[in-house]
This record gives structure tokens, sequence and C-alpha cells, in this order.
């Protein structure tokens, strides 16, 4: 699966996060600076763009809401990771896609009924995770 052709859809509103070749949200730092984050659509890709003056630092909780309806994007299952769906481009499934809210960690799960496909570096046993 490409990844880089795949729908991000918000979990309230149904609207799409992706413009061109990012994905778009709305951001809050734990030191209440806010700012849109820019980030790669490509699940295991850890690359994002922002503002010069909107500075992440690591380690930081940083909290992420729907650029369209403000919807704070927590995930109920993890207060530390995000959630979005994922419309696959070929498949046209759809995807339950945690992310880690803490800068600079890399942890990804994409969650499919039952098959769980794990990204990153410091990414965990998902039921580990979120059923503890």
């Amino acid at each position: 699966m490409s990844m880089k052709d795949n729908d991000y859809i918000c979990p309230n509103c149904k609207g799409h996060l992706n413009v061109g070749d990012y994905l778009v949200f709305a951001t809050r730092t734990q030191r209440k600076h806010r700012g849109l984050l820019m980030m790669s659509p490509v699940v295991g890709e850890y690359e994002y763009m922002h503002h010069e003056k909107f500075q992440l630092e690591k380690g930081e909780m940083v909290d992420f809401e729907c650029p369209i309806c403000q919807t704070d994007l927590t995930s109920a299952k993890n207060k530390d990771h995000a959630m979005v769906y994922m419309v696959g481009e070929e498949d046209h499934a759809q995807y339950e896609l945690y992310f880690s809210k803490i800068a600079g960690k890399q942890s990804t799960y994409v969650v499919a009924h039952d098959n769980i496909e794990t990204f990153g570096d410091d990414a965990i046993d998902f039921e580990e995770l979120f059923y503890e």
C-alpha cells in the first residue's frame, strides 16, 4: 500500500485532513503555544513542517485538533496518542491511525479489525499500550 495517496479524515466532522502532500493539524503545546503542523501522509515517516516561530520541544506533549471543526483528536483508548481515520487508496478500507502526541516520539499504529500494523522506533505492543 503506497500510503502517500491515502485519505485522512477527522473522526468527528469527517473532513479531509490532507492538502497536497501533507496532513494538516491545528496543535497546542504544553506551553500553550498554538500552531499549524503539516505532517507527511506516509505512515512511518516523521517529517513535519511548521512556522519558524512555532517550535516543538522534544518530549513535550502536543494536543492535535481538527483544523476544520476544532475537535480534540486525542484517542479515547490512550491519551498519549491521537487518532484519525485513514482510507486506503487501493482498497478503500477505513483504518484507525493512532500516532504519538509526544514530540519526537515515533510510534504509529494502523488498525483494521484484528489487523494491527506498527511503525516507528518507539512503538511498543499495541495491546499493551491500548488495553491495559
